[in-house]
């Protein structure tokens, strides 16, 4: 287990460096301001980006780990399988049981009459379920899948930044708030890391390792 974790020690410290420098800003600064710094921030051009990386489709980006993951490594098939179960159910229970009272950036904004904010045109605005963000939660636990099973460190940074953008852009687009997508990171990261270091080291035992040499042959 070792390996696993110098082979991806490059992921496990850009999550550590975006745990440790975001988190005194969201402890710091109001929800609501940190809401309108960001969105303020807002460009034509970004707009088009944003709008792509926040409706970047959840089901294509699973299906699209799934399937490299079965093709790499049977460990790490299962991995991803049980990764993003627990990445869906975690995101239903803390939406629809735990953290039903956190209303999203949108019920705040309806209720100031001298806040103008800058609206990302195609983007429908909901009211409920903010806490974590979901898409968040997913982007980070996919992609974090995908760059376990690379070995290039440039690839891994590429992906922990797309992550990070596909974040940003939930709140760019004011569907959540800062806090929404730091948590989802976290937990995105951690679901993906966890579970895929138990299964490579509980699965190497002479039965598994037997199963997945013949399967390379």
């Amino acid at each position: 287990m070792k390996a696993f974790i110098q082979n991806n020690r490059i992921v496990i410290l850009c999550h550590i460096l975006l745990a440790i420098s975001v988190l005194p800003w969201i402890i710091m600064v109001d929800k609501n301001v940190s809401l309108i710094q960001i969105n303020a921030l807002n460009h034509p051009v970004l707009d088009v980006i944003m709008y792509h990386l926040t409706r970047l489709p959840e089901i294509a980006i699973i299906i699209f780990v799934l399937i490299l993951s079965f093709f790499h490594e049977k460990r790490m098939f299962l991995s991803a399988v049980i990764a993003l179960v627990i990445c869906a159910i975690t995101i239903i229970v803390c939406k629809h049981f735990i953290f039903t009272d956190f209303k999203r950036p949108f019920f705040w904004i309806s209720q100031q009459e001298t806040v103008v904010m800058h609206y990302v045109k195609g983007i429908k605005l909901h009211s409920n379920g903010s806490f974590p963000s979901g898409h968040t939660v997913s982007a980070f636990c996919s992609l974090s899948l995908v760059a376990f099973m690379t070995n290039s460190r440039l690839f891994k940074i590429f992906l922990f930044i797309l992550a990070l953008a596909m974040g940003y852009s939930r709140v760019y687009v004011l569907q959540h708030y800062v806090m929404d997508v730091y948590a989802g990171a976290l937990i995105g990261f951690c679901i993906a890391f966890f579970t895929t270091f138990l299964i490579h080291k509980n699965l190497l035992t002479p039965h598994w390792q037997n199963t997945f040499s013949k399967s390379k042959k």
